[in-house]
């Protein structure tokens, strides 16, 4: 993995943006947001966490769905 990211936890990231850790895990487990699991542990950015979050404050599309 890239050394130049600022890796999370998901308690830390679930703590840092108001959404829960199962609502974190969710996310990296459906490709919503950036993620790296190097074992048992799932590990995000607050960059890509909070970025996701503003998609969804603006109503951007997700960009998993084709057809929005």
């Amino acid at each position: 993995m890239a050394s130049d990211k600022q890796w999370i936890t998901v308690a830390e990231a679930a703590e840092q943006s108001g959404y829960t850790v199962r609502t974190i895990q969710r996310l990296l487990q459906d490709g919503k947001i950036e993620g790296w699991k190097p074992g048992r542990d799932w590990f995000t950015t607050l960059a890509s966490v909070m970025q996701y979050k503003q998609e969804v404050k603006m109503g951007r599309p997700k960009k998993d769905n084709p057809d929005a």
